[in-house]
């Protein structure tokens, strides 16, 4: 994709951004928490690339879920002297996570995600939006609107190719996090094990098992007076391999950072910037699978009450097609 493009779209995104945050009156303050972002694209998703959420922790005793519904769309391609890829597909990923407070400041957490691929019906919209806005299609035609294939080859002739509809049951993630008050900020250290209950050749999962360890701050006391909160986070993960001769080549160890920033506007409305990225997850010579990856998020929260509230997000990869094109998230929290 071109860098020009790709700044252009990162610009408007981050203008937008701003805007949001200083265009509302100020509200009493809140907690503020991150979106629960993966990087979608198909290669990459079937790992267990941790949220980092800085979401204060449940009491003991209490209950909280979170149903999530991510659709994302992407075309892209790429070559090299000994490989090749194309990803035209759109996912939707659906999602129960599951939070348990196990005694004070400890937090137990499970979620089962479900994911299908296919040809979608987003093309034709983001065609039309770029072509209103003249942004580059990046290949975008409409020829070839609604087309699904997620294909993959390397030197060795090893090949991976899905062109029909799949899906089923993800990589159930199992999460322990603690919480380290620090003033009116918390420290959160958090440890999560996925397991292999995807399939690679559906790419719902990796088939094998994956494991990290991550700390998220959570500051709502710098920027008190504005009703603002920041937090960011970073996390180490353990790559367990891909159970399929015909993958790329993997890395066995990856870095996963965050940083965000969030404004109670109004009792109702919190309006949410944030940053994802990921150090590369493959040895490849393609950028698309062998460089970090980078995606914003943009958006808000409904906050209904302290218990109950809903996220709307749009992410946007910003370095060179190593994410999906974009994707739109709902995200639905109620503790009890």
């Amino acid at each position: 994709m071109h860098l020009g493009y790709k700044m252009d779209r990162t610009l408007q995104i981050v203008i937008l951004g701003a805007a949001l945050l200083v265009s509302a009156s100020s509200a009493g303050a809140a907690d503020i928490r991150a979106f629960h972002n993966i990087n979608q694209f198909s290669l990459k998703q079937i790992f267990a690339l941790p949220s980092l959420d800085n979401s204060p922790l449940i009491e003991a005793g209490k209950w909280r879920i979170n149903l999530n519904v991510n659709i994302s769309n992407s075309y892209t391609g790429a070559t090299s002297a000994n490989e090749g890829m194309v990803d035209d597909v759109e996912t939707f990923r659906g999602s129960l996570l599951v939070n348990y407070g196990i005694r004070d400041n400890w937090q137990l957490s499970f979620e089962v995600p479900y994911l299908s691929h296919d040809g979608g019906f987003l093309d034709d919209f983001i065609y039309g939006w770029h072509d209103f806005f003249g942004m580059s299609q990046n290949g975008r035609t409409k020829a070839n609107s609604d087309e699904l294939q997620i294909s993959y080859l390397n030197g060795s002739n090893s090949f991976f190719d899905i062109q029909e509809h799949q899906h089923g049951l993800g990589d159930i993630r199992i999460n322990c996090a603690y919480s380290k008050p620090w003033e009116n900020r918390a420290l959160i250290l958090s440890s999560e094990l996925k397991l292999p209950t995807g399939d690679y050749d559906k790419l719902t999962g990796s088939g094998g098992y994956d494991f990290s360890v991550g700390v998220t701050l959570n500051d709502p006391q710098s920027l008190e007076k504005y009703h603002i909160t920041l937090y960011g986070g970073l996390a180490g993960i353990f790559l367990g391999n891909i159970d399929a001769v015909n993958a790329p080549a993997q890395k066995d160890f990856a870095v996963a950072g965050r940083v965000g920033i969030g404004w109670q506007a109004t009792k109702l409305i919190q309006l949410k910037l944030q940053l994802d990225g990921q150090s590369a997850l493959y040895d490849s010579s393609l950028d698309l699978l062998g460089d970090p990856a980078f995606q914003v998020i943009i958006g808000g929260s409904l906050t209904f009450s302290d218990d109950v509230y809903l996220d709307i997000s749009v992410a946007e990869d910003i370095n060179s097609a190593t994410g999906v094109d974009v994707a739109f998230q709902l995200g639905l929290v109620v503790t009890f």
